[in-house]
């Protein structure tokens, strides 16, 4: 049993553009925990927590453990919380399924919790190179989209029927969360959701405070939870939809004027979203940080309001498929219209007669288009 980087980075790669395909691929000879633990999951842990300290430290951006004033003391607290946190998760998720009438198997929940957990794994890197609040945004987002990932493989994974899904997801959630509360308490209030790794029970804002209100912050995230677990499966659902379109293209390529208004008015929506996103997460990352410089601890009211804002990051963070498909659209028709417009943006109308006609429609519409 050896280290296969190649692999690795296939595995990482197809869970993040690909995922469904990857999922069942993986899960269809699944290996013991052991060579998933080798082939992906060590591997994205030790490159978050080291990765995330290094930069963190290096560059300002978000680190889940800069109350760690010691380098090594950072990356030792932060794997030893790391690895305890996904343990977690795989335990509770694998023996919930048997309870709901699905099919206990360590090895396929093992591999499950860490298939889903690469986009959450991945953003604590990046954010760790971006300072202020985006850095904040990026982890959150990546967390968000892992949570949205385990609602998904879950039910592949385990075989969990279709009318216990949600019950099994936030059942385990729940308890996830209580458990990290109270090896928060025994690890000396070092909660264990404080690592991006530990998606389950990922709240960036949160992480950003001082390390004495994560307490409370566990605990207000245990009674204010409803909405949030609500819309991970709203945004489930949502990605199942649009994972089912399909479209086949016209033989010439060509797009049509009506294609390209509708992607236009598509992406005019989406920026409107982020922008309103944003300026509440700026919002709020400026109240908590004219607290911390006048002293004052953030009360429960602030971690609830942290907590409950999730929700909104859901929508966010996948406001433009949420945009076509709740107006009857096709996400698979968006997608390819979206593509054939780069390749005309990066061709420069030069190659063919079609990418010279898509080109010409791109050009029109370009400041709306932006960079694809």
């Amino acid at each position: 049993m050896s280290f296969d980087f190649t692999k690795t980075l296939a595995l990482i790669k197809g869970g993040l553009t690909d995922h469904e395909a990857t999922w069942k691929g993986y899960l269809q000879d699944c290996p013991n925990w052991q060579a998933t633990a080798i082939s992906l999951t060590g591997p994205l842990i030790l490159a978050n927590i080291v990765l995330g300290v290094i930069f963190g430290r290096m560059l300002g951006g978000y680190a889940p453990y800069g109350y760690y004033s010691n380098f090594l003391s950072a990356i030792l607290w932060g794997l030893i919380l790391a690895c305890f946190g996904f343990i977690i998760a795989v335990f509770v998720f694998n023996y919930m399924a048997g309870v709901f009438k699905g099919k206990s198997n360590f090895q396929r929940a093992f591999a499950a919790v860490t298939l889903a957990a690469i986009p959450s794994w991945l953003a604590g890197i990046v954010a760790a190179l971006v300072p202020g609040f985006i850095g904040i945004f990026v982890a959150l987002a990546g967390g968000i989209l892992s949570l949205v990932f385990m609602y998904k493989i879950m039910p592949l994974a385990l075989e969990v029927p279709d009318e216990k899904r949600i019950v099994h997801f936030i059942v385990s959630i729940v308890i996830i969360i209580v458990l990290n509360i109270i090896a928060g308490g025994i690890f000396g209030g070092a909660a264990i959701a404080t690592n991006p790794g530990s998606f389950a029970t990922s709240t960036p804002f949160s992480q950003s405070n001082s390390h004495s209100s994560q307490s409370n912050s566990r605990s207000s995230q245990a009674n204010t939870g409803s909405g949030v677990f609500g819309e991970i499966e709203r945004q489930g659902r949502l990605m199942e939809a649009a994972d089912a379109d399909r479209y086949e293209p016209p033989e010439d390529g060509k797009l049509t004027f009506t294609q390209v208004v509708g992607f236009t008015r598509v992406l005019k929506k989406t920026k409107a979203l982020h922008a309103d996103y944003t300026k509440e997460v700026e919002a709020f990352s400026k109240e908590m940080e004219e607290k911390e410089a006048r002293g004052e601890t953030p009360s429960i009211a602030d971690m609830s309001k942290d907590y409950s804002g999730i929700g909104s990051a859901f929508s966010a963070n996948n406001a433009e498929m949420e945009i076509v498909k709740s107006a009857g659209g096709n996400w698979a028709e968006h997608n390819w219209v979206r593509s054939q417009l780069r390749t005309a943006y990066i061709q420069q109308g030069e190659g063919s007669e079609e990418i010279e006609h898509n080109y010409k429609l791109y050009d029109k519409y370009r400041e709306e288009i932006g960079k694809l």
